[in-house]
């Protein structure tokens, strides 16, 4: 099967993303969202377990980190039951997308690196699999 790659242009300007939602282990809060993407915490609250099954489907009282990561808004769900790996990322161009793929290396999250047509892609994951695609502005 072959797909036509066209350029779509948006001109509804009337719905924008507000935040991505990721469920996080506890142990990645510090060592990767923070010290590696720079996430700064907002506000913390509580979902109840009420809230979190008629939401999600989910009965449990989850723990959420509100904040910002360089622009991008984040709730990260704590809880630390890993999930199974899919193709959900996130893509993040920075300046320092080489200087971010070298510190989660050292701090031994899974780095790959994409090499193509003289750019680098690196794709970084945090310890429950949520992928973080980083290029280079």
């Amino acid at each position: 099967m072959e797909y036509k790659q066209e350029k779509v242009s948006i001109t509804r300007q009337n719905m924008i993303f507000k935040h991505l939602g990721l469920q996080v282990l506890e142990k990645d809060v510090k060592s990767f969202y923070e010290d590696i993407l720079h996430f700064k915490i907002l506000r913390t609250f509580i979902l109840s377990e009420k809230e979190a099954n008629d939401i999600f489907k989910i009965s449990q009282n989850v723990k959420i980190l509100y904040g910002n990561c360089e622009g991008v808004e984040l709730e990260l769900f704590i809880n630390n039951d890993f999930i199974k790996p899919t193709f959900a990322h996130i893509g993040i161009c920075t300046k320092n997308a080489q200087k971010i793929a070298e510190e989660a290396n050292k701090k031994g999250y899974r780095v790959f690196t994409r090499i193509k047509e003289n750019s680098e892609t690196y794709f970084i994951s945090d310890a429950n699999s949520n992928v973080f695609e980083i290029k280079s502005k």
